[in-house]
């Protein structure tokens, strides 16, 4: 059977599963509308200020809170209703983003803006949580999970491309409060589909889900993934790549102004790596076991060479071309995150997905700041040039400390079963 029948078939065979695609509907209703607003709210600031940091910044500023969203609220999925976890995030998304929507007019501070987004962004950690430990619930089959959860990221980057491609069309055409008012809307779609389609499951640990319990919770299971070498070594490299991985998507923007290009010229842009990084997703999620694990660090390489070919500074069309390479070298991303989920019991997959959200969200909010802070230092060609050499570094390292054995093992034991 060729690659490209198997894909199609294990794709096939998770939808069939009516809960599974209840959960890909308010996906594909919520997810666009999110990065419709944070473009919207980028272009904001980047029109009154110029700074190519700031501009960076927004697109960053998300990742704080979900760092400590992660860490906090992200093993309640463990205590309670993981149903209930996702619809409670909803409606606070819906009523915090529609507040945005209000009050984005002239005369607005931006520090109002930024903080009700850094507010709504807040819940998005434990929906995702939430919704990582339910597909394996759902699906069962360890192949069906892992091809489940390659949909979800890949539809996850077709619906940031989506949002992005039209975010800068939308504010042009329209206006920012239009494009937030979009974003409310679709988390209440999301919450709807969520509450017709998705069966509610009690929470798999006992005990109320106080504050200080889940701050246990988050240090046991970091304690877990310090003292699994498997999970410990995948988990670290998703951290470590945070820079090489937002860095196209950072300075995007800035690069299309600094290139003569419009906005809807540099919002596409942004979109290019995600398309690309969607259709790797899809194609790796069909994929044996032990043949995703053996392409990781090889697509950690494909990931950050395209970028080292901005160098000179191509015209936006060429670099587009680049970062649909570098795009879809990420798939790697799915290989480590199926993997870490399954390798957890499930009973700890709400802390362990917090403590994988948390990391990478704060690396990747630093990585934002750096790769904005080298735009406006030197140019947004040479940030993204050092963030492709930073990644083959990184791969230099892992490859002479991947414990190849403990992996391999562990990855080998998951095939036909949780």
């Amino acid at each position: 059977m060729s690659a490209s029948v198997a894909t199609r078939m294990r794709a096939r065979d998770s939808l069939a599963v009516p809960e599974f695609r209840g959960m890909i509907g308010a996906q594909i209703a919520s997810e666009a509308g999110d990065q419709i607003a944070r473009v919207a709210v980028a272009l904001l600031v980047l029109d009154q200020t110029g700074s190519a940091l700031w501009a960076a910044a927004v697109l960053g500023l998300a990742y704080i809170p979900a760092t400590l969203g992660a860490a906090v609220l992200a093993p309640i999925a463990d205590r309670v209703s993981r149903r209930n976890v996702m619809l409670v995030s909803d409606l606070a998304r819906a009523a915090l983003i529609a507040l945005l929507a209000l009050v984005a007019v002239d005369g607005t501070p931006l520090w109002v803006l930024l903080a009700l987004l850094l507010v709504s962004e807040f819940f998005t950690p434990a929906f995702d949580a939430a919704r990582m430990a339910t597909i394996p619930d759902v699906l069962g089959d360890s192949a069906l999970v892992t091809a489940g959860i390659g949909l979800t990221r890949s539809l996850n980057l077709v619906n940031q491309v989506v949002g992005l491609a039209l975010g800068g069309l939308v504010v042009q055409l329209l206006s920012a409060r239009w494009a937030l008012g979009l974003d409310a809307v679709s988390f209440m779609i999301s919450f709807v589909i969520l509450r017709v389609t998705l069966r509610k499951r009690d929470g798999l640990l006992e005990g109320a889900a106080t504050l200080a319990r889940l701050f246990s919770d988050f240090r046991q299971g970091a304690s877990a993934v310090a003292h699994d070498p498997s999970r410990r070594a995948l988990i670290g490299l998703l951290w470590a790549m945070g820079i090489t991985i937002v860095a196209p998507e950072a300075i995007a923007l800035a690069y299309a102004r600094d290139q003569g290009a419009s906005d809807v010229s540099g919002s596409m842009l942004m979109a290019v790596t995600l398309a690309g990084a969607a259709i790797g997703s899809v194609l790796i999620g069909s994929r044996p076991a032990l043949m995703q694990l053996d392409a990781i660090l090889p697509m950690v390489i494909g990931c950050s060479i395209p970028l080292l070919f901005i160098a000179p500074e191509p015209p936006v069309w060429a670099t587009a071309i680049f970062f649909t390479v570098a795009g879809a070298s990420q798939a790697w991303l799915v290989s480590v995150i199926a993997f870490t989920t399954l390798l957890t019991v499930p009973e700890h997959r709400g802390r362990v997905a917090g403590l994988m959200s948390a990391g990478f969200s704060l690396t990747a909010a630093l990585s934002y700041l750096l790769v904005g802070f080298l735009a406006d230092r030197t140019s947004p060609a040479f940030a993204v040039v050092c963030a492709g050499v930073y990644g083959l570094l990184v791969v230099c390292v892992a490859s002479v400390r991947w414990p190849a054995r403990e992996v391999r093992q562990a990855v080998r034991g998951l095939e036909g079963h949780l």
